[in-house]
């Protein structure tokens, strides 16, 4: 891997978790080297290329400083530390920390959420310091903060020995039920000392501010109350994919990254939703009934479906027309039916198989051809493996695997990707998909969210064959794609599209430096990677069946390292909501990569 690829990689890839603890971006990459760890030939070139000064980056020397002052700061601000000596210039000044004048702009009940109207004009001195964040203080008050996180989203070098920092900034503070989160938006300017490992604040301004409180708690955490009685759950269920990788035979499969999924549905008819778990190689898929009192019982053996098999994307749908809920089970390159007898048995089996080995990450079902019956579309990775090769060209990918469809002829099932005309632009990086009927002709469609690249949006023109039009209807949205919701987000009778992106600060540092992202060639892909690092998209569907892109303005770009979000009215008022998963795999030490 050449030092541009592994620094665009490393852009794009070292990110945060905007609610847990996850990989940081790295410090520097050399104490990757001292610590007597073996490193693999031909890795150690590029390891050294972590440390940005190697390669002259010199915005990102000053991010790291930056990342260590404002770490002072927020110490002193939020948690009583002691202000490190020189983290403040002697001519530095503020806004109120938190802007005088607040409106409420939501209130349902159990959330309140206040934005800022002004942000106000008086600025205040270091001797001033107290009071100007006295208000910001009052407000996180209600409790000790157990929550903060800060993000540098550009870093502009001036020619006077300064630079402007922008940043993102959480807040969470209190005890349930009263829970305040203040979000942050704003800019720091710095003044350099007598090495770029050496800044003063000049100037801190907020931009952008928002108070969420909870009155009264949206959720509880039932888990344990739930799941704590049934065999294995503390052993299997309550550690990471780092307490088996490499402790399990790697024939029965293994994932490096998770990604296993589950399913839900009535499966013995008593009217209780069921939970469906699959798992890694070598540990049995989990099958748990409702037992209409809050509790469940596992029954996978029972059941025989306590498959020891790597499994991802399960589904719980009616193959076979005949009432009750089967399960379809993504078991490395095949699909894996297993049939419900009606008693949440389930005693019959077939394989759907396909001729290359390439793991399959995830299902979609529906009647496609209008034929009465469920049909299977399976969405596919990297040809080879997770580690079969890098995404080529970075941005806009398409050397990844196919993606395949088996449709339905009710006494057997048939392979046919390439005869519906699914096998267009099927060589992404695909994650997820889901069928909907995005053009209101009566008649499913497929949107597929793919890694490093443009989306597709298959188009049914009525008999089962499908066309992409993705680009051709403003549905592409060039990114990171890890998922796919769908909704009528503004409730004008269309359908729109949530798609989960991966959000990476670095990212948009990195690809905004016209002169020196891609040594300031290329010059027509770099909003493409920055659209890549921009995070969640909202795409709203327009009177045409076209899209729009309206992720600015409905403020959900920013979800982190995030996994397959989803559209849920959680407060039932008739307006969906988003809920984002996010995060990605860590280790005990922050710096990790």
């Amino acid at each position: 891997m050449s030092p541009l690829t592994w620094k665009v990689t490393l852009a794009f890839f070292c990110t945060v978790n905007t609610l847990l603890p996850c990989a940081q971006e790295p410090e520097k990459g050399p104490t990757l080297l001292t610590q007597n760890r073996k490193v693999a030939s031909g890795v150690e070139e590029n390891v050294l290329h972590v440390d940005p000064a190697v390669d002259g980056w010199r915005s990102e020397v000053l991010h790291s400083t930056a990342q260590q002052g404002l770490k002072g700061f927020l110490g002193w601000l939020v948690r009583a530390q002691d202000l490190p000596g020189g983290t403040l210039a002697e001519s530095f000044t503020t806004n109120a920390l938190r802007p005088p004048q607040l409106e409420t702009v939501f209130h349902d009940g159990t959330l309140i959420a206040k934005q800022a109207t002004g942000i106000g004009t008086r600025r205040y001195g270091v001797a001033e310091l107290e009071e100007a964040a006295a208000g910001l203080r009052q407000a996180l008050a209600g409790g000790a903060v157990f929550h903060d996180f800060f993000k540098f989203v550009s870093v502009e070098v001036g020619t006077d020995n300064t630079f402007r920092t922008h940043f993102l900034m959480h807040f969470a503070a209190g005890e349930a039920p009263s829970i305040t989160q203040v979000n942050i938006e704003g800019s720091i300017s710095w003044q350099v000392g007598e090495s770029d490992e050496q800044a003063s604040m000049l100037a801190f301004d907020v931009h952008h501010y928002e108070e969420l409180i909870t009155v009264r708690p949206a959720f509880e955490d039932i888990t344990a109350a739930v799941f704590s009685a049934t065999p294995r759950w503390k052993q299997q269920m309550l550690h990471g994919v780092d307490q088996y990788m490499g402790r399990q035979d790697r024939l029965i499969g293994k994932s490096y990254i998770g990604s296993h999924g589950i399913a839900i549905g009535d499966v013995n008819q008593d009217g209780f939703d069921d939970i469906y778990v699959a798992q890694q190689g070598g540990l049995p898929n989990r099958l748990y009934l409702h037992r209409g009192d809050h509790t469940v019982t596992e029954v996978s053996e029972a059941a025989q479906v306590d498959f020891l098999d790597n499994t991802r994307g399960v589904l719980l749908i009616d193959l076979d027309n005949d009432g009750d809920q089967d399960l379809a089970m993504a078991i490395g390159s095949s699909v894996l039916l297993a049939f419900n007898n009606g008693a949440g048995v389930f005693d019959k089996r077939e394989v759907l198989r396909y001729p290359d080995q390439t793991d399959i990450f995830s299902l979609a079902a529906a009647d496609s051809d209008r034929d009465g019956d469920l049909d299977l579309y399976a969405s596919r990775y990297i040809a080879g493996g997770l580690m079969g090769g890098m995404p080529t060209p970075y941005h806009d990918a398409n050397n990844g695997s196919t993606n395949i469809y088996w449709r339905n002829d009710g006494d057997h099932w048939t392979e046919a990707t390439a005869a519906v005309g699914l096998d267009d632009n099927n060589h992404k990086f695909s994650l997820g998909a889901i069928w909907e009927d995005f053009d209101d002709d009566g008649d499913v469609d497929l949107y597929v969210a793919n890694d490093f690249g443009r989306n597709n949006l298959y188009i049914n023109d009525g008999k089962g064959h499908f066309h992409d039009e993705g680009v051709k209807r403003g549905a592409d949205d060039i990114g990171a794609a890890m998922g796919v919701s769908v909704a009528d987000a503004n409730l004008d009778g269309r359908m729109d599209i949530l798609v989960t992106n991966m959000f990476s600060s670095a990212g948009q540092r990195i690809a905004s430096q016209d002169d020196r992202f891609m040594n300031g060639n290329a010059m027509e892909v770099h909003q493409d990677y920055l659209r890549h690092a921009r995070g969640n998209s909202l795409l709203l569907g327009g009177e045409d069946h076209n899209f729009s892109d309206a992720t600015a303005s409905a403020g959900i770009a920013v979800g982190g390292w995030a996994w397959s979000a989803k559209f849920v009215d959680f407060n039932n008022d008739g307006y969906d909501d988003i809920y984002s998963p996010n995060g990605f795999i860590t280790n005990e030490n922050s710096k990790d990569l």
